[in-house]
């Protein structure tokens, strides 16, 4: 007789338990989506608006200043560039080794009042002989 009081004790918990839990979950089960199919959802509010009081600055001083430069001996790729801007003044120097050896050098300013100028020096590549001649200085 114990046990079949323990089976059906057993049986309502099941049940009682089983309705809460239909409560509890959602009404039409949604998989997770995967990262695969996932597709980015945008949302506009399109009506945001900036408060009067609020200071929005649209255009921001430009002012910078870059460097770089590469130097691949293997493929002889040697080469650099720097630049600085101040407003509407920009000015910066850019070389390049050139497949002869001679070393083809770029200064040059920009501005509003005088627009784009360039000033180019090529310096003559150096013989056998000079190079030597740096290598046991050196």
């Amino acid at each position: 007789m114990a046990i079949k009081s323990v089976i059906l004790a057993s049986a309502l918990i099941v049940c009682v338990y089983g309705r809460v839990f239909t409560y509890l979950r959602p009404l039409e089960y949604q998989p997770s989506p995967t990262l695969i199919h996932a597709q980015p959802k945008l949302a506009y509010d399109l009506h945001h608006q900036i408060p009067e009081d609020e200071h929005v600055d649209y255009y921001a001083y430009p002012k910078y200043v870059f460097k770089y430069g590469v130097n691949d001996f293997h493929t002889g790729d040697i080469k650099t560039h720097h630049e600085s801007r101040d407003g509407d003044v920009v000015k910066g120097q850019y070389s390049v080794v050139e497949p002869d050896g001679s070393i083809r050098t770029v200064d040059y300013t920009a501005d509003k009042h005088s627009g784009f100028n360039a000033v180019v020096h090529k310096t003559s590549p150096i013989s056998a002989h000079e190079a030597a001649h740096l290598h046991h200085i050196h």
